[in-house]
């Protein structure tokens, strides 16, 4: 059934981005995604000023389906600033509002219209949070993705724990790194670099045993060794 409710709001989001339209700039950002999004072409600083009230409506929604059917109504609309905005709407969710289940949303989001933009954002904020507040359903879900066809799951589980800082469990990381090193794609190599990168500001010194366990390369190398003497 067509919630009536959540597709008012939507289209009241649109007419609010739709007025802030960039017809100069979004070109530009189109461009700069390789084509696989429309965009309404408006600075970040700017749709987040137009989405600030429009937040603050849907704050009231405490319904876990009703929250869940908004960001998938967002997820399918066409311009590019409709998932971004399901993604800050997300990352002010309260721990409260986070549940175990989740799981299946967050795949189905992260498989969706993929892209680095969305899939680190989502990764790296809301599913990091939620995997701390459910870690024994968090491990099974990502046990699961690491080996499923999508490297953008397997990207998931690579940088989800970015801004653990000294939290980080370092030996499932190593180990995830080891499954994914031969995987010549670009952003899986990436995102191996990029979570040795950030864990070395907390451990480098086990970041330097993972370097010499495993032969990184390329980006991954680079990355990882960027902040290490």
């Amino acid at each position: 059934m067509i919630n009536e409710r959540l597709i008012e709001l939507v289209e009241q989001l649109a007419t609010m981005l739709s007025n802030a339209r960039n017809p100069t700039r979004a070109p530009q950002a189109e461009a700069y995604m390789k084509h696989h999004f429309s965009f309404f072409g408006m600075e970040t600083s700017i749709r987040r000023s137009v989405q600030k009230a429009w937040l603050e409506e849907v704050k009231q929604i405490s319904d876990r389906a009703e929250r869940w059917e908004l960001v998938r109504i967002l997820w399918e609309k066409e311009e590019r600033e409709f998932q971004y905005v399901a993604i800050d709407w997300m990352n002010t969710w309260p721990k409260k509002w986070l549940q175990p289940e989740d799981a299946d949303e967050f795949k189905w989001i992260i498989s969706q219209k993929s892209w680095w933009d969305s899939v680190d954002s989502i990764a790296s904020n809301v599913l990091g949070k939620w995997a701390k507040l459910f870690p024994e359903t968090a491990r099974e879900t990502f046990e699961e993705w690491r080996y499923e066809s999508s490297f953008w799951l397997q990207r998931s589980c690579l940088i989800y724990q970015l801004k653990y800082a000294k939290t980080v469990d370092t030996a499932y990381l190593e180990d995830l790194i080891q499954q994914l090193l031969p995987n010549k794609e670009f952003f899986i190599q990436k995102a191996i670099g990029w979570s040795l990168r950030q864990l070395s500001k907390f451990e480098p010194d086990t970041v330097k045993g993972i370097l010499a366990r495993h032969p990184l390369k390329g980006i991954a190398l680079k990355e990882a060794s960027k902040y290490l003497n």
